[in-house]
């Protein structure tokens, strides 16, 4: 009987985990959207690269979207 009850408690709280990893901005959505966005190989030119990207935006979304991962 012991064994019973420590499996319903791990699975009950497994479960209530699940929300706060699968919802929008979960966890997993937000590991899904970054390799989206690694994933992106576009270049750009010198223009837009100094307009998206310069002065330490590298990582910023904007820059990654118009000019990938430099």
């Amino acid at each position: 009987m012991p064994w019973m009850t420590f499996w319903v408690c791990a699975l009950a709280c497994a479960v209530m985990g699940c929300p706060e990893v699968h919802r929008r901005d979960g966890l997993v959505d937000r590991a899904a959207h970054q390799d989206a966005l690694e994933s992106i190989s576009t270049k750009c030119s010198v223009d837009d690269y100094t307009r998206y990207c310069d002065g330490g935006r590298e990582q910023s979304e904007t820059c990654i979207q118009r000019c990938g991962e430099q």
